[in-house]
């Protein structure tokens, strides 16, 4: 397990720091290796489906093996440096593959806009972070995804990354971003990457089954501090935790929905909730999200001395 200390430092480090620069970020590289890949190993766009199964789980495992080794090669490097110099480097290393800040910023942006009354900006804002038709929604709608994106997220940007570097260090959490990199670039179920992506897109289910329940469980148990309801939460939770397509990304949506007595919908896909979403319950939403990180950093601390 993985001193809580280099956890606490690489959350804190993210929200003074942000996102690195792209020329330096190592999801940026990921993402590159994975391109690269993809114009080696080319999709037949389904024509031929061996094929590009075969191609895909090769472009993911050797993708993986690369990340892996650059992962695993760092650490040993960080742990042979002067003690003093082992934790900074190691939480600074740690918080790339978190996206705590920039998860925060990008949710509120739309919701800024909504307060202030640009409508046309929150939906430009709103476009940056969700893959739907923005351009007609209204304010109901977009202040929805907003949260829905919010929510979700709070598994791939935030807990699951920590969740795998306390288990596994460096190249546990680099391996669980890969994995994530992959399925949002050729995880998708369409012609050009329903069997490319296969692999890809099962990895990362599989990573983020316990990571999911986490997050929406610390949801349910902290929902009085951002102003939600436990029973409400913990009804959503249960109930309608499964209802999306993913799944997993269902627990923690459906269970801020309930928390807040709000509805989350993706018109044609899902409906969560039951009340009225509103700018306020919306900001609180915001608030969840640094109530569950720091409840899982305080338990996993707890955790550790414990054992």
């Amino acid at each position: 397990m993985l001193n809580p200390l280099i956890l606490w430092g690489s959350v804190i480090l993210d929200r003074i720091l942000g996102e690195p620069p792209e020329r330096v970020h190592p999801v940026v590289w990921i993402g590159k290796l994975i391109s690269t890949l993809e114009n080696i190993f080319r999709s037949t766009y389904s024509q031929d489906k061996i094929r590009d199964l075969l191609f895909g789980s090769l472009t993911t495992i050797i993708t993986l093996t690369v990340v892996f080794l650059a992962s695993y090669g760092l650490e040993i490097l960080i742990c042979r440096l002067p003690e003093i110099l082992q934790y900074p480097l190691y939480s600074l290393a740690l918080s790339t593959t978190i996206g705590y800040k920039s998860l925060l910023d990008f949710s509120r942006r739309p919701m800024d806009c909504i307060r202030e009354g640009d409508i046309e900006g929150a939906r430009r804002y709103l476009q940056c972070i969700v893959s739907r038709d923005t351009s007609k929604l209204d304010i109901e709608h977009i202040l929805s995804a907003s949260v829905e994106s919010l929510s979700e997220n709070i598994t791939d940007s935030i807990i699951a990354p920590l969740f795998y570097g306390a288990l596994f260090g460096l190249p546990g959490a680099f391996l669980y971003r890969a994995v994530n990199t992959l399925d949002a670039m050729i995880g998708y179920r369409n012609k050009k990457y329903e069997y490319y992506g296969k692999l890809a897109a099962y990895l990362d289910d599989l990573l983020n089954i316990v990571p999911s329940r986490i997050a929406g469980l610390l949801l349910v148990l902290t929902s009085p501090l951002y102003g939600g309801d436990v029973k409400r939460a913990l009804y959503g939770f249960l109930k309608e935790g499964s209802k999306t397509p993913s799944p997993n990304s269902g627990y923690t949506m459906a269970t801020v929905a309930h928390s807040l007595n709000m509805t989350l919908e993706k018109i044609g896909y899902y409906k969560l909730g039951r009340g009225k979403i509103d700018l306020k319950k919306a900001y609180n939403s915001l608030r969840a999200v640094d109530v569950v990180v720091m409840t899982f950093l305080l338990l996993y601390t707890l955790l550790y001395f414990i054992i």
